[in-house]
């Protein structure tokens, strides 16, 4: 499933729209005053017990059974690394590698399986990339006022099974698109009304989207007739 969630407003104070979504079409948006836990409450992440596919949110590291890291944003946290820390190498090699074992898993028939040598293949580049970096950072520590290289490096050792999930598990994508995708939904509709006046008003917005998405998710649904019944 995927988890994701963005800032809201509220009279301009700040709040936080979540969405959680399946690959068969199951979408549930919901609204919190705040993030983290009390965010998560009352979702249905909160009970999950499959893999969840986020963005290095460390709250949703609490929830379900494995966790597959969002491979769109490490790409752009290493593109950001390879502008901000251009005398270093590491984050360009693996930018590219991970662009490649995403075209090469994409690649594979759908139902069939990656052999153990070429995991094990995988997997050792990407500890070799990581230790080019360790030794380029023991050389020369980054500074106070660029520190997200090195933070992604270390968060990429740390969560190294989370981020090559995709590899071992086919069912599993190797991005949070989907959710992401959904959110700008809402973005939308937040930037077309400013401010929301009551937290209400982002509830109802919330649980009307969750029907209507779902409700498209079945073409043969006509969505007018099925409103009007439910009016009705």
């Amino acid at each position: 499933m995927h988890i994701d969630c963005t800032n809201a407003r509220v009279n301009w104070e700040s709040a936080h729209v979540f969405v959680n979504a399946t690959p068969d079409g199951k979408v549930y948006y919901s609204a919190s005053t705040k993030k983290g836990h009390t965010g998560v409450e009352g979702t249905p992440a909160e009970n999950y017990q499959g893999i969840l596919v986020h963005d290095h949110e460390l709250t949703f590291y609490n929830y379900g059974s494995d966790h597959q890291e969002c491979l769109a944003h490490v790409l752009r946290y290493l593109k950001d690394s390879m502008q901000n820390e251009a005398n270093l190498t590491w984050s360009t090699k693996m930018h590219r590698f991970i662009q490649e074992i995403i075209h090469y898993r994409n690649s594979i028939e759908p139902g069939s399986v990656i052999d153990e040598a070429k995991l094990k293949e995988i997997e050792q580049k990407y500890t070799d990339l990581l230790k080019t970096a360790r030794d380029k950072y023991d050389y020369e520590p980054p500074t106070q006022y660029y520190m997200n290289g090195y933070n992604l490096y270390k968060r990429m050792g740390k969560n190294m099974a989370n981020h090559l999930l995709f590899l071992h598990n086919f069912k599993v994508p190797a991005t949070n698109n989907e959710a992401e995708r959904l959110l700008r939904g809402y973005k939308r509709k937040q930037a077309q009304a400013v401010s929301f006046r009551s937290f209400e008003s982002i509830e109802n917005l919330c649980r009307c989207m969750s029907m209507l998405i779902g409700m498209r998710k079945n073409p043969e649904t006509n969505i007018f007739r099925e409103l009007s019944n439910m009016f009705a």
